[in-house]
């Protein structure tokens, strides 16, 4: 089956408000899949300096969930990085 952009086109004028934020970050998705990362290794993230800003509510709500958080040692351990 052959899809063309137009069809993609029509689809997305059908999506409702809500659904046009998943269909941006799904698209957007595709779009950087195949670009060469860009994002530090877990070596460079080790070395840079820690920054003065504090922390803001999300970061403290994870801090403040155990379950939710994992050092930076477990996380390279975890996915043998």
């Amino acid at each position: 089956m052959s899809i063309t952009k137009d069809d993609l086109y029509k689809i997305i004028e059908k999506l409702s408000d809500s659904d046009t934020a998943s269909a941006f970050d799904y698209l957007h998705y595709l779009l950087t899949r195949s670009k060469p990362a860009k994002n530090k290794t877990w070596a460079q993230i080790t070395e840079l300096s820690p920054d003065n800003e504090p922390l803001n509510d999300e970061e403290l709500r994870q801090l403040a969930a155990p379950e939710d958080y994992i050092s930076i040692d477990q996380a390279t351990e975890e996915y043998d990085i």
